[in-house]
């Protein structure tokens, strides 16, 4: 058994909302994934430009986020390979974010992934909670099904509120 202090580590549940404190991005849905090493966020019309920068439009279209979000470019990413949830490999663009979760602010990296049929816009891997969090299943900071009741997410089969 390995043993650590905890006493720097916050305790958060298994969805939580998370600021993007240089955007100005407020409580935005996030789901705690300690199975996913990598963390996502929602971004749609990702380019890699001539000039090789990267642009995107972060959490526009998705139906949790109704932000007015510029065209974000940036030439700090990288190009990754992942393993998506049905188990295929893939590549995507990753980038670096400042973020708040619960009282801790950090620049944490993300990949770019289209999550506009997940009800979470941001899935937090274990990546970012490394050192900083510990996750406790039994608590949640956003309440799921009146998430999906807001935003008019009907999900045909949803096995967390099945449990």
């Amino acid at each position: 058994m390995v043993s650590k202090k905890v006493s720097e580590k916050e305790i958060i549940g298994r969805a939580e909302s998370m600021d993007f404190v240089d955007l100005g991005i407020l409580g935005v849905p996030a789901k705690t994934d300690t199975g996913a090493f990598r963390s996502s966020v929602h971004a749609s019309s990702i380019k890699l430009n001539d000039d090789n920068t990267l642009s995107f439009n972060l959490l526009k279209g998705h139906p949790a986020c109704n932000y007015e979000v510029e065209r974000i470019t940036t030439k700090r990413f990288s190009q990754i390979e992942v393993t998506n949830s049905f188990g295929n490999r893939e590549k995507r663009y990753e980038v670096k974010l400042r973020v708040r979760l619960g009282t801790k602010t950090l620049l944490a990296s993300f990949s770019l992934a289209d999550r506009k049929n997940n009800v979470y816009p941001i899935l937090i891997g274990r990546k970012l909670l490394n050192n900083d969090f510990i996750v406790d299943p039994a608590i949640t900071g956003i309440n799921r099904k009146e998430l999906k009741k807001q935003l008019g997410i009907d999900l045909p089969h949803d096995e967390e509120e099945s449990s």
